[in-house]
């Protein structure tokens, strides 16, 4: 049995559609499995898993959610279900208080424990007061597991960690069966996807691009698809920079139901990120429709577009005239029509669909 564990779990967010991904293909593949998650928020997307008929223990909140009673009672839960033999594969790495007592208490039972990373490692640093046992946590975990090639020398510059680091691609599912297709004419749309976030998401040097675009003469507009604590503030710069009418803010979307829109919607799209995991859910959708995308050098984005310029471009965070450059070029691509969509697709169909993560996957939790 393979117990998918998250001790966190929001609305919505990349390791919810990870999840949801994974267990979708393995009710289709009949690979028993049971999902074990503590909600932070109702999660649609557990809900729909749950419309598939697939066995989920679904934590609620409790009283006493900081001393992680929540958590706790899980694990409790979980102890009484584990069997030699069996696999608890955490779609993110467990929470730094919690996580040298869960592998403790797996292989308690007879069983083995996988970690996923949702960040890189440079940004999950062992901090105090439970650095040390984190680390320890890491040592003891039978397998860890990065989603990006680029970032699997971290794991022993940043934990100690000296064990092989298996790389595995998020599964996903096939959104697009072929790609969109792109509009020739201007106002040139360029997207962004996800939470309006100034800290991780660098929302602001975003603006500052499309501030200098705009003054340059570019006809460009700046569609911000997505809820985030910081629109109040991102609103505000935009009126600050002069560009109020070129910043269009939809809102939440519908990530099963508005993405075809969306994307044809966009002429091409932005991922500016500080920080970042793996290659990103968003930017793996982006590919399956065709889609040209100017992101952020963090985290796992290299693994997607270091070598493939065909594909996507990669600059520096927190460099709004290097982001501006890079916007400019891809813009005029686009207007002469040099985009080329399949291109972009096959990279997807390269080593990022389901099939290769899901021989890398099962080549792990054996």
């Amino acid at each position: 049995m393979i117990f998918l564990y998250s001790d966190v779990l929001y609305r919505a967010g990349g390791i919810e559609t990870y999840l949801h991904a994974l267990a979708t293909h393995l009710h289709q593949e009949k690979i028993p499995f049971r999902v074990v998650v503590a909600e932070l928020e109702s999660c649609p997307l557990v809900d729909e898993l749950v419309n598939k008929g697939i066995n989920i223990y679904r934590q609620p909140r409790v009283w006493g959610d900081r001393w992680l009673v929540r958590q706790r009672l899980m694990l409790a839960w979980l102890s009484t279900q584990l069997k030699p033999g069996d696999w608890v594969f955490c779609v993110r790495q467990p929470m730094p208080e919690l996580y040298l007592t869960i592998v403790r208490l797996v292989h308690q039972c007879g069983a083995r424990i996988a970690a996923s990373w949702m960040f890189a490692p440079e940004f999950i640093p062992p901090l105090p007061p439970y650095g040390q046992k984190f680390c320890q946590a890491v040592a003891e975990t039978d397998a860890v597991i990065s989603v990006s090639r680029c970032t699997v020398d971290q794991f022993k510059q940043v934990y100690g960690y000296t064990g092989k680091v298996h790389v595995v691609p998020y599964h996903n599912l096939l959104l697009f069966p072929q790609i969109v297709p792109l509009s020739s004419s201007p106002p040139w749309k360029i997207g962004f996807l996800g939470r309006l976030e100034i800290k991780q998401k660098n929302l602001d040097t975003l603006l500052k691009a499309i501030a200098t675009l705009v003054k340059n003469g570019k006809l460009v507009e700046l569609h911000l698809y997505g809820r985030g604590p910081d629109q109040p503030k991102l609103e505000a710069l935009a009126l600050e920079l002069g560009i109020k009418q070129q910043v269009i803010f939809h809102g939440a979307y519908d990530h099963r139901q508005d993405l075809p829109d969306i994307m044809a919607n966009c002429h091409l799209f932005v991922y500016p990120s500080r920080f970042e995991g793996g290659p990103c859910f968003t930017l793996l959708e982006l590919m399956q429709a065709g889609r040209f995308c100017v992101a952020a050098r963090v985290g796992g984005i290299p693994d997607l577009y270091e070598g493939y310029p065909e594909v996507g471009s990669l600059v520096s965070p927190d460099n709004p005239e290097e982001l501006n450059q890079a916007l400019a070029i891809a813009l005029e691509k686009i207007a002469n029509s040099s985009i080329d969509g399949e291109k972009i697709r096959a990279r997807y169909f390269s080593g990022f669909d389901m099939q290769s993560a899901h021989q890398t996957w099962t080549s792990v939790i054996d």
